[in-house]
This record gives C-alpha cells, structure tokens and sequence, in this order.
C-alpha cells in the first residue's frame, strides 16, 4: 500500500487503519469530532527502476500495467519518484476531452444489429411525431409569412413573436422561404440553441397539457411518421458520427467548420451514388491508411460504379428498398449479378425492356 508518502504492508496498514478508528470512537464521546485532510490511498502493483532494452523488463511492466488496470477498474496511476515527485495518471477507457466512446466494432455501424441501431427509432429510421411537412406544409413561405401553421392562432402567435425577437441576435433569416434555409438553420428552428427552445419544445409543452382538449385536437392535426430526428434517418445510433473518414488533406485547424473535410457514415449514406462515388474515387489517404483501406476502397468503388453505370446514381445508399419502383429494384438486381465477378458466367435477361427504359 501507498498512504501518506509512505510504504506499507496491507496488514499493517488495515491494523493502524482499525487503532485510529477505535481512537476516533473514543475522542467523540469527550469532544467534537475535527475534520481531518483526506489522504489518498494507493494499491501497489509494483516497484521498479527503468532499463532500456530489456525484454524481461519490458515483460514485467506488461504484466503490471494488465494488473493494475484490473484491481483499479480500468484506472492505474504511476508515481515517478526522483528530485520531484511526479503522478501520471492512466485508464484504458476510450475517451478524450471528459467524454466516454464506445470502442467501434462491426456491429456498431449496422442498424441490422440491434448494438449499432440508433436507440430513439430502433433501426427504422422514423417515429411516429410531429410531421414537417403537416407542420410547415407551404416550404415556400417564410416564418414572417406564417409558413408554421401552428402559429398562426392568436395563443400561439407569442411563440412566433418570441423567434422574431431572437432570430437577429442567433443570425436567422425569418423572411427566407423554408425550402432555402440550410441544415443548421433548420435545426436552430426544430430543435432550438441561444434563447429559443424550438418547436419541438413547444410541441412538448402542448403535450404537458393535453388534459385540455383542444391541445389533444392539435398534437393529433400534426402528429405522423417523421423522420428520426437523433439519427437523421440513416438509422445508426448517434455517436456512430464520431468516428469519421479523415483525409491525408485533412487540416486539424478546420475541424468543426464548413471547411472541414472528414466525413461520417451518416453523411456517406446521405449522399446519392454519383456524390459517393466521386468522394471515395478521390479520396487521398496517408500511406498507412491506404495499406489498410486499399481492398476495402476497391470493393466500394466498384460497387458504386455499378449502380452508377445502370443509371441509377440519383439514388442515395440511404434508400428504403420498399420505396423503389419496379425499374429500380430491376437495375439493382442486375447491377448486383453484374457485380459478382463470377468467371465463365452468362446472364440472360427475360424481357429487359421491362423496367429498364431510359
């Protein structure tokens, strides 16, 4: 054991441990208790003065550091003992900034599993909320020109009024129609930032209501299957998009900025084919991640290439198959077969005109 710069046996230090607890016990019964200062208590693992190029040393250290992590659930603490005293502390956790990451598997970026699904939609992709398009149905209109039909009762005008109010200061543009607001500015409506809760929080608040009839009436006028807003609709769970394919262009300087570069697998399959392909055709690696991806990015160019060449590249990874037309599913099947590299192979198409109209 380590307490209070000193060395000592377990035993020892549990018998000093229970002779102070006594003492304590003893002292409260004549006078009042004083605060001591806490003192940290250390598990040694093992003691040690560092050789180089040694491979029985290298060994030992591999054994306690595998040890220490154990009996310390995951944390050790190393004391370097010289002119000054010197503790660097350790854990074998998968984090960074006071943030704890699921270590990335090949489960974790499937929505087929239920480990890499997002957790809000389970995989699916939508809920059953607040619909947009019954919420805003005219994208043409602005939010001066009442596009959120809510809002527009003499109650609920106060929730406009109030965006009104903040918009200038959050730098959103309440006369530009709908349809031309970017992503961001969509979310600062939707979900809400510096002195605006959003819609979502006022569609909440309806519901801390709906003893009152009319707000029922009004959760139902809008209630429908929308897209999930945690997984944005690629059904991956949410803290899949911190792992990000970075490029040997990347600057470090950029990250979190429209300038950067990395790109998720959400945003990959946001894409639609011809945007993909191109993206991973120009791709540039460090020499190590090319040695690592290189099959990988073979086997995803051709791919692509294939669904591109039946004309399909209009398309997004994202795409449920049961929204396909009949022509679709057709060239994806015969992108799929054309795919397969079978040797000696000869297809034959029954009625290809069906479905394959260009």
């Amino acid at each position: 054991m380590y307490a209070n710069e000193e060395i000592k046996d377990i035993e020892d230090y549990l018998t000093e441990l229970s002779a102070k607890s006594n003492d304590s016990a003893q002292s409260n019964k004549t006078k009042k208790k004083q605060a001591e200062p806490k003192q940290n208590t250390y598990l040694m693992i093992d003691r040690f003065a560092v050789e180089h190029f040694n491979e029985d040393f290298n060994n030992r250290i591999s054994d306690s550091v595998q040890t220490a992590f154990a009996e310390g659930q995951g944390e050790l603490v190393i004391m370097v003992d010289g002119i000054e005293k010197k503790w660097v502390y350790f854990n074998n956790r998968f984090e960074e900034d006071g943030m704890s990451f699921e270590e990335p598997s090949v489960n974790f970026f499937s929505f087929n599993n239920p480990y890499g699904a997002c957790k809000t939609c389970e995989g699916f992709g939508s809920v059953i909320g607040i619909d947009e398009d019954l919420v805003i149905p005219d994208k043409g209109l602005s939010v001066f020109e009442d596009a959120i039909v809510p809002w527009k009762g003499e109650k609920m005008q106060e929730w406009k009024n109030h965006f009104i109010a903040v918009s200038r200061k959050n730098d959103f543009p309440i006369h530009k129609p709908y349809h031309e607001l970017n992503h961001a500015q969509k979310k600062f409506l939707w979900q809400g930032g510096k002195d605006w809760d959003g819609i979502t929080a006022f569609f909440k608040e309806l519901e801390k209501q709906t003893y009152k009839i009319q707000y029922r009436v009004m959760l139902a006028r809008y209630r429908g299957k929308t897209v999930c807003m945690d997984c944005n609709g690629t059904r991956l769970r949410q803290d899949s998009n911190y792992v990000k394919i970075t490029p040997n262009t990347f600057d470090p300087t950029h990250a979190g900025t429209e300038k950067d570069t990395r790109v998720t697998l959400s945003e990959i399959l946001l894409m639609s084919i011809d945007d993909c392909y191109a993206y991973f055709n120009d791709l540039s690696l460090s020499s190590q991640d090319l040695e690592v991806a290189k099959r990988i990015l073979v086997e995803i160019t051709n791919r692509l290439l294939f669904l591109k060449n039946v004309g399909l590249g209009y398309l997004s990874l994202n795409r449920l198959s049961n929204t396909l037309s009949g022509g679709e599913s057709q060239r994806i099947n015969l992108a799929t077969s054309l795919g397969s590299s079978l040797v000696g192979s000869l297809y034959i198409l029954d009625e290809p005109s069906i479905g394959l109209q260009t």
